[in-house]
C-alpha cells in the first residue's frame, strides 16, 4: 500500500538526505584522472553538454536533459563517452534508475546526436550494486556487456583496465 503524503513527510530520512553518493562520484573522477593519459584524454566532471538533449516542444518550454558524472573525451579524435556512477546499499532501486540510459530509444537519441558506432554511455556500479547477486545477476540482461562495470570495493586497477579498454576501442 503506498504511503500517503502525511506519512512521507513524517519520515526522519527524506529523499535527498543521503549525499554519500558524492564520495563514489569523486572517487571515480580521481581514479579516471590517475589512470588515463591526461595528454590524450580530458576527463570532465559533471559535463553539461547533455543538459538540453530533449528539445522543447512548445515555445514557452525549455529543453530538458541529463548531467552524467563524467565525460571522457579523446583530445585528438573528439570522440567521447559519458559515465554515470550508481551506488547503494542492500536495498534501493538505483539499478532500475540506471536502465533509462540503456533503452533502445536512448541509444537512438545519442546516435542521432553523435553518430558513433557504439553507445557512448556507461554505468559504473558501486557497493552492493557491484557485488550483491540481487543486482549483479540481472545486469547482463539489462545492459550491454561493454556499457556497465561492477566496481567492487573501489579497486582502482580493474576500473582502470575497463576505462582504458573503452578508450582504446571507442575513442582512439
Amino acid at each position: 500500500m503506498p504511503m500517503d503524503s502525511e506519512k512521507l513527510s513524517a519520515r526522519s530520512k527524506q529523499p535527498g538526505h543521503d549525499q554519500s553518493y558524492q564520495a563514489s562520484e569523486a572517487n571515480f573522477i580521481d581514479v579516471a584522472r590517475r589512470c588515463l593519459d591526461s595528454d590524450k584524454y580530458d576527463i570532465l566532471d559533471k559535463p553539461s553538454e547533455l543538459r538540453d538533449l530533449f528539445p522543447a516542444e512548445l515555445p514557452d518550454q525549455r529543453s530538458l536533459g541529463i548531467q552524467p558524472e563524467a565525460a571522457i573525451i579523446n583530445r585528438s579524435t573528439g570522440r567521447r563517452f559519458f559515465v554515470e556512477v550508481k551506488k547503494q546499499g542492500d536495498r534501493g532501486n538505483a539499478d532500475e534508475r540506471a536502465c533509462k540510459h540503456h533503452t533502445v530509444q536512448f541509444y537512438r537519441t545519442l546516435h542521432e546526436k553523435y553518430g558513433y558506432d557504439y553507445h557512448p554511455f556507461v554505468t559504473v556500479f558501486c557497493e552492493s550494486l557491484a557485488v550483491h547477486p540481487r543486482y549483479t545477476r540481472k545486469s547482463p540482461y539489462f545492459f550491454e556487456k561493454d556499457n556497465y562495470f561492477n566496481w567492487q570495493d573501489y579497486e582502482a586497477e580493474h576500473l582502470c583496465e575497463y576505462l582504458q579498454e573503452r578508450c582504446r576501442i571507442w575513442l582512439d
